[in-house]
């Protein structure tokens, strides 16, 4: 009996405080395979936008202050990625776990931050367009810098300190403004301005823009605030290790999105395509 005892496998991993789920569930490498698409596909796309804004002969325009800064943002994520699936499957280090956190809470907050500002800029060049002509400049842009990357850095402490409610109820706020940015969009352009039958194009891509950030803002975020009733309701072990991982890999996917709509503005995809 003793024998039979001592013949129980020791060698498997333990749960940690940082680490709950050290067995790598199905939702983990879900995760984890969706950081890798997003390097495939994100990191080029971001940095190419970065260079092409950044280094250009021209001087950033207002509407670039935005995308450029979520860019970085998407850049500097993306370049630490590689730290997630070393630390878990390898280092095991629970001050990388909590940088790892800081990372993903930069990317949580700062992305619909971002979009929220570029949605709230289209807004008010549409219905409020003498006022938008008025403050359309770099300098108003950088005035909100610095309280939205502190907000970004407010909810990244929030992320370590693991204050689960912090992100849905931001989630949710930005959601409520993109939509009725989107709806109040929609409602200039049914009402055409006198003297013109069609939709000025101006307006029409500021509404396509409200609408492409409305729907990644909910197929990225939507599955993580659903996930917040359910906690208490299902076992520990299945919820931060299956629905947690697997409602943050809707997150991560889609840094491409907003780089893409600017590279395809710009024309440089159709460029390289023709070359």
């Amino acid at each position: 009996m003793n024998s039979s005892n001592s013949s129980t496998p020791q060698s498997s991993p333990e749960e940690t405080p940082w680490n709950p789920c050290p067995r790598s569930p199905l939702g983990v490498q879900v995760f984890f395979a969706m950081e890798v698409v997003n390097i495939v596909f994100g990191l080029p796309m971001n940095a190419r936008t970065v260079w092409l804004i950044g280094l250009s002969s021209h001087a950033v325009q207002a509407s670039e202050v935005f995308t450029l800064n979520m860019a970085l943002l998407e850049c500097v994520y993306i370049s630490f990625s590689f730290l997630r699936p070393l630390n878990y499957y390898s280092i095991n280090s629970a001050s990388l776990f909590a940088v790892n956190l800081f990372f993903h809470g930069l990317l949580n907050a700062g992305r619909p931050l971002f979009q929220a500002c570029v949605c709230v800029e289209r807004y008010v060049g549409v219905v409020h367009p003498v006022i938008y002509l008025r403050y359309n400049c770099v300098r108003t842009r950088l005035l909100a810098l610095p309280l939205v990357w502190g907000l970004m850095l407010v909810f990244c402490v929030c992320n370590v300190q693991k204050l689960d409610y912090a992100f849905p109820i931001l989630i949710l706020l930005v959601l409520l403004l993109q939509g009725f940015c989107c709806i109040r969009i929609l409602q200039v352009l049914r009402q055409p301005s006198p003297g013109k039958e069609q939709v000025d194009p101006t307006k029409k891509r500021a509404f396509i823009t409200v609408l492409v950030l409305q729907v990644m803002m909910v197929l990225n975020y939507l599955p993580m605030v659903l996930t917040v009733p359910l906690r208490g309701q299902i076992s520990r072990h299945a919820y931060m290790c299956q629905l947690i991982p697997a409602s943050l890999s809707f997150s991560v996917f889609g840094s491409f999105i907003q780089p893409l709509m600017y590279l395809m503005r710009r024309g440089t995809l159709r460029c390289g395509v023709q070359c």
